[in-house]
C-alpha cells in the first residue's frame, strides 16, 4: 500500500507540476503589418497577452503601420507591447536608423517605458537574412554595435532577435551580442526551450518563436512563449522574465 501510495503521490506532484508550468507559460505574437483592434482582442481571448510590433523595415524606412498598431494593442487589452527594428545594413549609419525609428514614433506621442497606449517596452534587434548584411563580419558586428549602442543611448531597453542559422553566418563565432537577451526562432511548433543549444554567447533565451507565418483572428502573425507571468505595465517585458534564463 505504501508504494501504490508514493506512486500516486509522485504523479500528483508531476500534473502539479506541469499546472505551475502552463499557469506561468506566456503566449505572444509578433506582427510585421497593420494589425486592427478587433484581431488583438480575439487574440487576447484566445490566450495571447503580448505584442511585439515591426516599427523599422529592411528596406531602410520606419513602418508607416507601427504607431496605430501599438495603440491597438493596448486598445485591446494585451498585457504588453514590444516593438522590433528590421535593420538595412547595406544603407549603413546604424545609429540613424535606430533615430528615424524614435522620431517617426514620437510623432504620434509613443516612447519607451511610458504609460499605455503611447508607450512600448523593449527594442528587439531583428539579426536575420545574410543577403541583407556586408559579406565581412566585421562590419556587421560594428554594425550591430552601433545599433545596440545608439538604442541604450536613447533610453531603450534592447533584447536580439535571431537563430543560430542566422547569427553565425552573419556575425561569425562572436559573442558581442550576448549581454542583452535573447528572442530566438525555431518552427518546431513546440512551446518550450528543450530544443535549443547554446550560440553566439547566449546559454540560454528569454522568448522562444515557434510558429511562423499563421493567420489567427485574421492577423498574420508569428506565435511566441517564454515561462513566465506578465503584468499590464509598459515597464520592459524583461523585467516579467524568469531571469535565470538570461545568464
Amino acid at each position: 500500500p505504501s508504494v501504490k501510495m508514493a506512486a500516486r503521490l509522485l504523479i500528483l506532484l508531476a500534473l502539479e507540476i506541469c499546472f505551475l508550468s502552463l499557469t506561468l507559460a506566456t503566449s505572444g505574437v509578433d506582427v510585421s503589418q497593420a494589425t486592427e483592434p478587433s484581431a488583438f482582442k480575439c487574440l487576447k481571448e484566445n490566450g495571447y497577452t503580448f505584442a511585439v510590433i515591426r516599427c523599422f523595415e529592411s528596406v531602410g524606412k520606419p513602418d508607416e503601420n507601427c504607431p496605430h498598431t501599438i495603440y491597438n494593442a493596448w486598445d485591446a487589452g494585451l498585457e504588453h507591447v514590444d516593438i522590433y527594428l528590421f535593420p538595412d545594413p547595406k544603407r549603413g549609419d546604424a545609429a540613424s536608423q535606430v533615430q528615424e525609428m524614435v522620431t517617426f514614433l514620437g510623432k504620434y506621442n509613443v516612447k519607451s517605458k511610458g504609460p499605455p497606449p503611447g508607450s512600448f517596452g523593449m527594442l528587439w534587434l531583428d539579426i536575420e537574412g545574410s543577403q541583407y548584411w556586408s559579406s565581412s563580419q566585421t562590419t556587421n558586428r560594428d554594425f550591430f554595435t552601433a545599433l545596440a549602442s545608439e538604442a541604450e543611448k536613447l533610453g531603450l531597453t534592447v533584447g536580439v532577435y535571431t537563430s543560430e542559422s542566422q547569427w553565425t553566418p552573419i556575425m561569425g563565432d562572436w559573442s558581442g551580442g550576448s549581454r542583452y537577451p535573447l528572442w530566438y526562432a525555431h518552427y518546431d511548433g513546440t512551446p518550450n526551450f528543450s530544443d535549443f543549444r547554446a550560440f553566439g554567447g547566449w546559454s540560454k533565451p528569454a522568448i522562444k518563436q515557434y510558429n511562423g507565418d499563421k493567420t489567427i483572428c485574421g492577423a498574420g502573425v508569428d506565435v511566441n512563449w517564454y515561462p513566465s507571468g506578465l503584468s499590464n505595465t509598459s515597464k520592459p517585458l524583461m523585467t516579467h522574465l524568469n531571469t535565470t534564463a538570461l545568464q
